[in-house]
């Protein structure tokens, strides 16, 4: 049973308990997981005279039943739910069209490469990432199943939740160059069998919680196999959990590199670079010694990820964050009067670090004989000369802010790649088609071009690439890039 329980307990759950216990003397439910109380999604009460109540058909009709399920279930039962049509739209833009993006990525490749189950082989290599995902999978079985165990629905339906980002946004969006790439090779068929076991053991977790879009996706995926597929997902089994797929280590170092690569973008957004300008370097603060062990092991993916040249460790630049130490003029100035001068100057050359610490802690700082309490002062940080920088919990990523001339010729080159790729989707070529790419541009574009050719055709798919006017017949796109008007024209190759 899952029910609103100030409203509900005496019609419903303990009407239940009483009845069945005094005439059949039994327990009526397994268990009664209940929330508060059910409002509207701006948090008043429903009531059909306020017009803001909402029929059970109308919701099921214009919301869907899984949405509204999933909803229910990732709730915390401590609190008010709100319910409405808004707060299901955004259950639905957050996990199930995230979850079928990545189903429909992988079925249109798999259909384009002609990919099927019956291709599986166990003596692949995988790569690093396809263990990182195998290890998430069968971290995730064995949380659901202790949850749904112990009545934590709304724990599974989480983790369910943080699984499913994981795939979208780091597995399938790391992954996408082994889809796309023509040749057919070991690495790809292990990419196509990784993602399709992640995605049909995912449809089994799923079932309690979304029983229609877990049987849609499973027999539109088990209906690739030429047969032996059992019908139904609701008549297969729960998955088994293989332990020595479970990798702690990786699975710890993944999450950093993820949560260091969140923050290098958010550094780069703060400096106002364009994600496709490349950067010298990344520089990075980590918490803990055990992480700072992993930075080697992950810098080839923040390099990728964030477009720089180089990551280092902020102790090779003596930090990343400079604290800076004010005196609190409002408290101290009437408690010093004339000594706030000596107060002052100490505070320019104090520790920062060592000051902010003991803010942090509440403790008193001796300040130039003085005792100050942690309101006293006042501390700010600053990033170091020439880098943007982005902090959370301990986390530090900063980026350098210098330009250089090869710099800015790659991210030329990485501009104009993009105007190609729109070119292509907007002319309606398919993924695999091949062309031949025309690029008028002034002379000193043309140059940054001329380094990065190679590049720019194996990134668009180009037999060849000519610098000057299009052809009749071209589909042709003009644009400004660094202040230079760029005309490029492509045609389907024969």
């Amino acid at each position: 049973i899952s029910e609103s329980f100030p409203g509900q307990f005496r019609n419903w759950f303990y009407s239940l308990l009483a009845m069945s216990t005094t005439l059949e003397n039994t327990e009526p439910f397994l268990a009664c997981f209940s929330y508060a109380l059910m409002r509207d999604e701006n948090g008043d009460e429903m009531h059909k005279s306020k017009g803001n109540s909402i029929p059970f058909e109308e919701g099921a009709e214009k919301i869907g039943v899984d949405v509204m399920r999933w909803q229910f279930a990732r709730h915390n039962p401590a609190a008010n739910l709100n319910f409405g049509f808004s707060t299901s739209d955004e259950v639905r833009r957050q996990f199930f069209i995230p979850l079928w993006n990545v189903y429909s990525f992988f079925v249109t490749y798999a259909n384009l490469d002609g990919w099927t189950p019956d291709d599986v082989d166990d003596s692949l290599e995988v790569s690093e990432l396809d263990r990182w995902l195998l290890s998430e999978l069968n971290g995730l079985i064995a949380t659901v199943e202790n949850r749904l165990e112990s009545w934590r629905p709304q724990d599974a339906a989480r983790a369910i939740e943080e699984f499913v980002d994981g795939l979208s946004n780091w597995y399938v969006r790391r992954s996408r160059r082994r889809f796309w790439k023509s040749e057919d090779d070991g690495d790809k068929r292990a990419a196509y069998q990784t993602l399709y076991t992640a995605l049909t053991t995912l449809t089994r977790i799923l079932t309690p919680f979304a029983p229609f879009l877990s049987e849609e996706l499973y027999r539109n995926l088990e209906g690739m196999r030429n047969g032996g597929a059992i019908e139904s997902v609701h008549l297969s089994d729960w998955p088994e959990v293989h332990e020595s797929a479970i990798d702690e280590d990786l699975s710890k170092a993944t999450a950093l590199v993820r949560r260091l690569a969140s923050l290098g973008r958010s550094a780069r957004a703060t400096s106002k670079l364009k994600v496709r300008q490349p950067l010298a370097e990344l520089v990075v603060d980590v918490p803990t010694i055990e992480e700072r062990g992993y930075l080697e092991s992950i810098t080839p993916q923040l390099l990728d990820e964030l477009n720089v040249k180089a990551v280092r460790d902020a102790s090779e630049i003596g930090g990343l964050i400079k604290h800076v130490i004010k005196p609190n003029l409002r408290i101290l100035g009437p408690k010093y009067g004339k000594d706030l001068g000596k107060i002052r100057s100490a505070l320019e050359s104090i520790d920062g670090s060592a000051v902010a610490a003991a803010v942090a802690a509440e403790e008193t700082i001796e300040v130039a004989g003085f005792p100050l309490g942690h309101d006293e002062v006042l501390v700010e940080t600053a990033a170091p000369d020439g880098y943007t920088v982005a902090s959370e919990g301990g986390y530090s990523a900063g980026v350098s802010m210098e330009i250089t001339p090869e710099l800015l010729a790659e991210g030329t080159a990485r501009e104009v790649i993009r105007l190609i790729q729109n070119l292509r989707k907007d002319s309606g070529l398919e993924i695999s088609d091949r062309i031949e790419l025309f690029i008028a541009v002034p002379e000193d574009v043309q140059a940054s071009l001329t380094e990065n050719v190679a590049y720019v055709q194996e990134e668009t798919l180009a037999l060849s690439v000519t610098f000057g006017d299009s052809p009749d017949g071209a589909h042709v796109v003009t644009h400004e890039i660094n202040d230079s008007a760029v005309t490029i024209g492509i045609v389907k190759a024969g």
